[in-house]
């Protein structure tokens, strides 16, 4: 018999708001997260006040489609690496959340290509594009002060924006912030939100199980 058999058919019902939970939770997640289904192109150049390292005329193109959750990146101009890598990232400038859409390297003739997944992504903020110099390995998940080529962009739904630093560059990063995707925090709280849910209704059913035994 499962566990749920073992309950009193009276109190099974108490397990109801933790099967609602746990129904609900991946449907709001899987429409936030893939809210924004047209893809967006960036213009990537040396960003005067921001980037600081690297070729000031390397060049490139980002398309990222947060509905396919991929990031295709194009580039040239850059220098090739030895013992470190570059990493591409998409940063808020309003609140320095800064996420990774991955690490690669530039072939000898400074040539770029390539083709990242994006992480759960439940908030659309995002309105800056950089690369920065890794080193390889690195065990430390934040971008380093090694700024190159990078971007300005407006998802479809906002207000027009170029690739050029805003008037009011103060306002800008001048240090990209540490990482980390917000929603795995968020789906750790639901998690153990959900299973505190689940204990508690099962508690209270096997309490009024045994008075009415």
């Amino acid at each position: 018999m499962t566990g749920l058999a073992l309950l009193p058919r009276r109190s099974r019902w108490l397990l109801l708001p933790a099967l609602l939970v746990f129904l609900a939770w991946p449907i709001e997640g899987a429409s936030t997260a893939r809210a924004n289904g047209v893809p967006t192109l960036v213009s990537l150049a040396y960003i005067d006040g921001l980037s600081n390292w690297g070729p000031e005329d390397a060049t490139g193109d980002l398309e990222i489609s947060f509905a396919e959750g991929y990031a295709r990146l194009q580039a040239s101009g850059m220098t090739a690496l030895i013992d470190r890598q570059y990493q591409g990232w998409l940063v808020n400038s309003e609140s320095n959340d800064a996420i990774s859409i991955g690490r690669f390297d530039a072939g000898p003739s400074g040539e770029i290509a390539f083709e990242g997944v994006l992480p759960l992504i439940t908030e659309f903020g995002f309105d800056l594009f950089i690369i920065t110099v890794e080193p390889d390995p690195d065990d430390v998940p934040q971008p380093t002060g090694e700024r190159s080529i990078g971007g300005y962009f407006s998802l479809v739904g906002d207000a027009p924006g170029d690739n050029t630093l805003p008037a009011d560059v103060s306002t800008q990063p001048g240090e990209l912030p540490n990482t980390g995707d917000t929603t795995f925090i968020t789906d750790i709280g639901r998690i153990v939100l959900l299973l505190a849910v689940m204990a508690l209704a099962l508690f209270i059913g096997l309490r009024l199980g045994r008075r009415t035994a």
